[in-house]
């Protein structure tokens, strides 16, 4: 099977749906032949894979840190006594 030559523009138009797993076979053999010989698209995609791997690490922290934080906040709800009826608190 003959696969068409990507050009850089062409490549970098799929580089985001390439890094999403959203492409075909076919178009993915071809955004990975043009990332083996291109230097420029294969460090553009290098910094971008690199960005998305922290990225994604800061967002598991932040989801994590605030799982922390609303099981703390339950644990001192539960703690707390209940206001009578027609008392309010503050």
């Amino acid at each position: 099977m003959l696969l068409s030559m990507l050009n850089c523009k062409e490549t970098l138009a799929r580089l985001n749906d390439y890094l999403d797993r959203e492409l075909s076979a076919q178009e993915i053999k071809q955004v990975e032949r043009h990332l083996r010989i291109c230097h420029h698209c294969s460090q553009i995609y290098a910094t971008e894979t690199t960005f998305l791997t922290e990225l994604k690490t800061k967002v598991r922290r932040v989801e994590t840190e605030d799982a922390q934080v609303l099981s703390l906040l339950n644990r001192i709800k539960a703690e707390l006594p209940e206001a009578a009826p027609g008392e309010t608190t503050k």
